[in-house]
């Protein structure tokens, strides 16, 4: 019990082959499962026992994260014969809340992925972009599935710590989850919102396949002006009509196109690879009791933000590692490009192929867009 203690992720292998060392008796694959299993619960509980101590556990988090909001519900109390039935668990952190102030862009991803306990359910998330084009979590919720009804709840209590006010500002990215559409339509109607063209490009490739298929659409989503996305649509309609109709009969372009997508957030982004990240590092945690989850999470965040800032402290520019990469890039690209002063702060630049854009250095602004 003692190892596993250490490592709650033993696998049945190095179980099997320290019984077989430490005592001469070989073990089949079910009964180190099975001591395994055994050995968590006398660590960790029983896994009902957890949902009895939720209240507790927010009371705490509230006392040593000052700011943080955690929101429970439950089923309603019905007489002396039944106990109350949990069902959801909102949970925000005060130092999450400073950080998404003090530094991150309006644009947040929204996901939701499977528990894999006893209990299952589903755990949504909301994470934005912070200044180095990395993930910063901003909030997460336990519910009893992904459904319009579910999202709303989540989206209300998010909306309200991240005091949405002007709608407009705020850009959500989504895998077109369950539900979360009309959520979105219901609470936060003025917000933008964009879908992945990862998860698209998948419903795409269904019928549509081909390596020739796949550049095109991807070009169409990559484009930053009318000019560029007509053209890209007639390529692909003299290339396979069929796939033309799928893209014609897709949502608006402007859920996943650069050309239609507003300048203010100062981001491009067309992916939602924020949520998949996270999600995938926090794998092993998703089939723990509920208490022990949410404490793999919150110890899991407070390490890589630790490392990030640690990372960050060695850098020696003034803008993040990633961003100054982008920054470099554009740099070289740049060499392939005339500007035309006019006497005041705008330029005309020309290109390769005879293509050309006005920029304004004032308003720092370009009609490419990009």
């Amino acid at each position: 019990m003692e190892r596993i203690r250490s490592n709650t992720r033993m696998p049945t292998r190095e179980i099997r082959q320290t019984v077989y060392e430490e005592y001469q008796t070989q073990i089949s694959k079910w009964v180190a499962s099975n001591a395994r299993k055994m050995a968590l619960i006398m660590i960790q509980g029983p896994t009902e026992a957890q949902y009895k101590k939720i209240w507790e556990y927010c009371a705490e988090i509230k006392k040593t994260h000052e700011g943080s909001t955690m929101k429970i519900m439950f089923t309603p109390f019905r007489g002396s014969g039944g106990n109350p039935k949990f069902m959801r668990l909102y949970c925000y952190l005060g130092p999450l809340k400073k950080g998404f102030k003090d530094g991150c862009r309006p644009i947040i991803g929204l996901d939701g992925c499977h528990l894999k306990g006893i209990y299952r359910g589903q755990l949504l998330t909301a994470i934005a972009a912070d200044p180095n084009n990395g993930w910063w979590r901003i909030a997460w919720a336990v519910v009893e599935r992904e459904a319009t009804e579910q999202w709303a709840w989540f989206l209300k209590y998010l909306s309200e710590d991240l005091i949405i006010e002007n709608q407009c500002y705020y850009t959500f990215i989504l895998d077109q989850q369950k539900g979360l559409d009309r959520a979105l339509t219901e609470v936060l109607p003025g917000c933008e919102h964009r879908y992945c063209v990862q998860h698209m490009y998948h419903n795409f490739k269904k019928k549509h396949l081909g390596l020739a298929l796949k550049d095109r659409s991807w070009n169409i989503a990559c484009c930053t002006t009318v000019e560029m996305y007509n053209k890209a649509m007639d390529e692909l309609q003299t290339i396979d009509k069929a796939a033309y109709e799928w893209v014609k009969k897709a949502p608006h372009p402007r859920h996943w196109c650069k050309t239609y997508f507003p300048t203010h957030v100062k981001s491009d982004m067309i992916v939602n690879n924020l949520c998949e990240s996270f999600n995938a590092h926090i794998k092993d945690a998703r089939d723990q009791p509920i208490i022990t989850m949410l404490e793999l999470i919150r110890e899991y965040l407070m390490n890589k933000i630790q490392r990030r800032r640690a990372a960050i402290g060695k850098n020696k520019g003034s803008i993040g590692p990633l961003i100054n990469e982008i920054v470099e890039t554009r740099v070289k690209h740049s060499s392939q490009w005339m500007p035309i002063w006019n006497a005041l702060h705008g330029y005309q630049v020309k290109g390769p192929r005879g293509a050309q854009f006005a920029a304004d250095m004032q308003k720092n602004y370009c009609t490419c867009r990009l």
